[in-house]
């Protein structure tokens, strides 16, 4: 009986926490737009622009992502743009699931940059703060994502994300994380623990987690990196 009543506070905790966490997305994807003439001028010519999205950082700052692909080398080259759309950033990687958010989790009003990468073989998955005059992404800790719905829990592949379970600009996050490591995750240097960080879908079709985990608890950015650090 204690354990039947455990379970159905348990399922009880994990609705209410859906619930209240879901009436509106707490991550911004970037807004897909059409790549202007400036932008377009320059990007080399041997990369294929897949496509361009922008997102507003703050009042003051938006980026602009053009996405490319060197089909010789079967490389992506993401170029980011200031609002005046010259170029900031450019960075380099290998695989389609490379998938990015921002959210706002700290104190002040500029979002964060939620990225998961969830290649065969490979796991990087952090959160950034975005320098607002250099557009460099500065590493705030990386994490293993999970999907929380009802009382299940799911492999937070990146397609299958659709926003972060967020109460107060703090994260659902378990700081003790048994999950074997399957693939090779990228990890800051400064880093002792990989924490888990809750997700939430809106597809049915998930990759259940069997593996045990531990319990559960909101937590801001700053009582993380005390616990993981």
């Amino acid at each position: 009986m204690i354990n039947l009543t455990q379970k159905f506070f348990c399922i009880i905790s994990a609705f209410f926490i859906l619930v209240s966490c879901s009436k509106e997305k707490n991550m911004l994807e970037p807004e897909k737009i059409e790549t202007s003439e400036k932008i377009k001028s320059s990007i080399p010519e041997n990369l294929k622009i897949l496509n361009t999205k922008k997102v507003n950082l703050n009042n003051d700052v938006t980026i602009f992502i053009c996405l490319t692909i060197d089909k010789t080398k079967g490389e992506y080259n993401e170029y980011w743009f200031s609002n005046n759309e010259e170029i900031k950033l450019i960075d380099k990687f290998y695989s389609e699931s490379n998938k990015k958010w921002f959210v706002n989790i700290d104190d002040d009003p500029a979002l964060e940059m939620v990225k998961i990468i969830s290649d065969e073989g490979f796991v990087d998955c952090a959160f950034y703060d975005i320098d607002n005059q250099n557009l460099k992404s500065n590493i705030i800790f990386n994490f293993d994502p999970i999907i929380l719905n009802e009382d299940k829990k799911y492999w937070g592949l990146s397609n299958d994300i659709s926003d972060i379970i967020l109460k107060d600009k703090k994260l659902l996050t378990t700081i003790e994380n048994g999950i074997p490591d399957y693939e090779e995750k990228k990890m800051s240097k400064n880093q002792k623990k990989t924490p888990i960080i809750y997700f939430s879908s809106d597809k049915k079709d998930l990759d259940i987690m069997e593996e045990k985990i531990g319990n559960f608890e909101f937590m801001s950015i700053d009582e993380i990196k005390q616990k993981i650090n």
